[in-house]
């Protein structure tokens, strides 16, 4: 039984990874802001542009508040299954869901297919922690406090490590 569920997940995950036409790369990035991001599309292969006739390589984003289209002028063609996209000086309201699609215009999306998508975070590195502040009761509980400095926009997490010498 335990073998049988094991199979099924497996091929299950396999199904799942190989139903993509393509891949969207890197795998949700954290871009700082007023950075540039480059995004990379690579189709499976040549068989896909068979598939869907006379499209190409196009990326869209959609955030919170709208979607938006790039230009050919976004995109760097690298072959015929491959293409970058690139965006200057990313700012907090570029941060959403990115997605590689083949269209015949790729300023116009109308009758997209949906090849692979990321989620693209903006956001300030953390500063590093002021005013670092610690009571220890017995060494058995220890409470901390900081200031973690300006807002990052992107998860943080902090952590502290102490020793006894």
């Amino acid at each position: 039984m335990t073998s049988l569920l094991c199979f099924m997940l497996l091929f299950n995950i396999h199904y799942i990874q190989s139903s993509y036409l393509g891949r969207l790369s890197p795998d949700d990035p954290y871009i700082e802001i007023g950075k540039d991001m480059n995004l990379t599309c690579v189709l499976n292969n040549e068989s896909v542009l068979k598939q869907y006739p006379n499209k190409k390589i196009c990326f869209d984003a959609v955030s919170m508040l709208s979607k938006r289209n790039f230009s050919d002028k976004d995109i760097t063609v690298i072959n015929k299954t491959a293409a970058m996209l690139h965006v200057v000086n990313m700012s907090l309201s570029d941060k959403g869901a990115f997605n590689c699609v083949l269209s015949l215009d790729c300023s116009n999306l109308l009758n997209e297919t949906w090849v692979h998508g990321q989620i693209v975070a903006v956001g300030l590195p953390p500063d590093v922690p002021s005013n670092l502040t610690c009571i220890s009761y017995n060494f058995d509980n220890m409470t901390c406090t900081w200031d973690p400095g300006r807002p990052t926009h992107i998860h943080t997490t902090y952590r502290l490590y102490w020793t006894i010498q």
